[in-house]
């Protein structure tokens, strides 16, 4: 089989995930960060970005160059919408961005995607087959948090005990 490059390691929309995250620094209304204060807690934005773009394939492994350009700014619109702490809880976007996950996932494991690919099926598709999100040093939260609502099964760790326990799936 062969080496499928994802999108993290082609290119991200690095401008507006950048800029989401220091937009999150001042957001204190219904944000995690005001429930629980860590000292190097990691941008939710920026933690969602990475975790989309690492399961994600990069449109160059399936597609001619001109092609691929044209899909990768897709996926890069995308991000730019997922980033946005106001739709961190729009289903309409989380279910674009799960669907895009569950097809890399699916082309990767020669599977079928569930059809129709409703939110629901889709959903269940990931929380079968797609990968744990191991993070060893969890801190304050934001990677398995992450994780979790993209549909991930999140496995934080950490030696402290109250960002561990509020972060367990």
């Amino acid at each position: 089989m062969a080496y499928r490059k994802k999108l993290i390691e082609v290119a991200l929309p690095l401008e507006a995930i950048n800029r989401e995250s220091a937009r999150e620094k001042s957001l204190r209304h219904g944000h995690p960060s005001t429930l629980h204060l860590w000292w190097a807690r990691r941008p939710l934005a920026a933690a969602r970005a990475v975790l989309f773009a690492s399961l994600v394939d990069d449109p160059g492994n399936d597609l001619p160059p001109d092609a691929a350009a044209k899909e990768r700014e897709r996926l890069h619109r995308l991000i730019e919408r997922l980033v946005k702490w106001e739709n961190a809880h729009d289903e309409a976007v989380l279910h674009e961005a799960r669907l895009e996950i569950a097809r890399s996932l699916a082309r990767e494991k020669g599977l079928a995607l569930p059809d129709p690919p409703t939110p629901e099926a889709v959903r269940a598709f990931l929380e079968e087959h797609a990968p744990p999100v191991l993070d060893p040093f969890a801190g304050g939260g934001s990677i398995p948090l992450e994780a979790q609502r993209l549909a991930s099964c999140p496995w934080p760790a950490t030696s402290t005990r109250s960002p561990c326990s509020s972060t367990r799936p």
